[in-house]
């Protein structure tokens, strides 16, 4: 007897990873699929009570951390092919950063851009947000300097984006501005 209880509850813990999804469906949440080369994953991940997507234990199991303990995950609501890159810690949340060269935001000077609240800040590698996301346009850093830009919007030619107007001006990795704002015209002149 006790045998058939471990035989069922082995055939029932798969399923248990599933919960957040088909709770998901019922209850309104949003629920998401994952890319991986070649390969779709349906049902991945679902909101969780904040708002944020959750992975789901099944599709946990499957991801492979690089040697800073960090996954990339591209999520995108089922259906739609446009996603949304993330990163993720062994047990910690998803944290949303920018698309570049269509793959998540690379770790430079020990930055990633990560869009929180229609701004956007910079996170490290342990996945906190060490710049606030207080910038409407921000650009990788590169010899330890990022341009950003306050007031700035996005244009796109379709398959590549970039900002324009606003004020620009340049930060270290510590968020300290280096080079002062100034207006986008003015910046196009100095640079």
């Amino acid at each position: 007897m006790r045998d058939i209880l471990k035989l069922a509850a082995l055939l029932v813990l798969p399923l248990l990873s599933l919960q957040p999804v088909a709770a998901a469906d019922q209850g309104g949440a949003a629920i998401f699929d994952c890319w991986e080369p070649e390969l779709d994953i349906d049902h991945c991940a679902a909101s969780g009570p904040d708002g944020r997507p959750r992975l789901t234990n099944s599709y946990l199991s499957r991801l492979r951390f690089d040697s800073n303990g960090l996954a990339r995950v591209l999520l995108y609501g089922t259906g739609k092919k446009k996603g949304r890159w993330f990163y993720t810690r062994r047990g910690g949340p998803l944290v949303q950063v920018e698309t570049y060269d269509n793959g998540p935001d690379d770790f430079v000077d020990g930055r990633a851009r990560s869009p929180v609240g229609g701004k956007v800040g910079y996170v490290d590698r342990n996945l906190d947000l060490v710049i606030p996301a207080i910038y409407d346009g921000a650009y990788p850093f590169e010899k330890g300097l990022a341009v950003v830009c306050r007031g700035c919007a996005q244009v796109s030619d379709g398959s590549h984006h970039w900002y324009e107007g606003g004020e620009w001006g340049r930060i270290d990795p510590k968020g300290q501005v280096i080079a002062p704002f100034l207006p986008w015209e003015m910046w196009k002149k100095v640079q």
